[in-house]
């Protein structure tokens, strides 16, 4: 079912100085900077390897997003396993008794799809599993 990690989404203070910190140490540039204002959140997007890396910048206070960094601080907000066929999966772990965030996988704002495990099905650990490429 999991072939890979999709991607890993971080959350910090800014991504104006994350940006200037991995390509200062590591001569990368984001593949794309985006705003989201209705989700609340700025963002740069890498691609490393087979695997994306993003952070986001909270905008406001009201995002899961804030909440982490004002609780933990700056860090990884999840890792996103990639599978193929997400509609069966959906249904597989629900059949399986996952409660699940939502009816059916959605659509990113990065443009593939997803679906999260809500955290009382799997132990206080945020699965998230996607599949599609970003299509920035």
């Amino acid at each position: 079912m999991l072939n890979k990690v999709h991607h890993i989404t971080f959350v910090v203070e800014s991504i104006d100085d994350m940006a200037g910190y991995i390509e200062r140490n590591f001569s990368l540039a984001p593949m794309s900077r985006d705003e989201f204002e209705d989700r609340g959140f700025k963002s740069i997007l890498y691609r490393i390897g087979e695997t994306y890396v993003d952070f986001f910048e909270p905008l406001r206070e009201d995002t899961p997003m804030a909440r982490q960094l004002q609780a933990t601080g700056p860090g990884v907000m999840h890792v996103a396993w990639g599978v193929d066929g997400i509609d069966d999966v959906f249904a597989d772990l629900k059949a399986k008794g996952n409660e699940m965030r939502g009816d059916a996988p959605s659509a990113s704002p990065f443009g593939y799809r997803n679906l999260n495990i809500d955290t009382a099905s799997s132990h206080g650990i945020l699965f998230q599993l996607a599949e599609g490429e970003v299509s920035h």
